[in-house]
């Protein structure tokens, strides 16, 4: 049963996954406004439910959009996250990457209004949430 809220963009943006000191090299396969999936080349030792950090190249001549994540998917040499938070305009570049991606740009600009809508309309249920936000 597909869980998603929204729809999700096909890439290839490189990245570095983050968590408890080890570092993953690894790349986008597809991204929302609100989750990913991720694949690397190595198995990804991150137990569901843990927070870690996404950095991620959307724009190659830009520094990486920094991005908390929780691990809801876990499957070998891949992960789907929840983003938890964003550093600095990591959601507005993310944004304008999906603007620029998407062969759907009517329903992602529903979504984002539904976002700005319901608030910030990030996840609170999952472990790492707490810690990342400081409550």
């Amino acid at each position: 049963m597909n869980q998603r809220r929204f729809h999700r963009v096909q890439s290839r943006a490189p990245g570095e996954l983050s968590h408890s000191g080890m570092n993953y090299k690894c790349r986008l396969e597809n991204v929302s406004l609100r989750g990913a999936l991720i694949s690397a080349d190595e198995c990804i030792m991150i137990p569901v439910g843990d927070c870690c950090t996404l950095s991620v190249t959307l724009e190659p001549q830009a520094g990486p959009v920094v991005i908390t994540a929780c691990i809801v998917h876990s499957f070998f040499s891949m992960v789907g996250i929840k983003f938890v938070s964003f550093s600095g305009d990591a959601e507005e570049r993310l944004l304008d990457f999906l603007r620029q991606s998407t062969t759907e740009p009517e329903k992602l600009e529903q979504e984002w209004e539904m976002i700005q809508e319901k608030g910030s309309n990030l996840p609170g249920e999952c472990a790492c949430h707490a810690s990342a936000t400081g409550s």
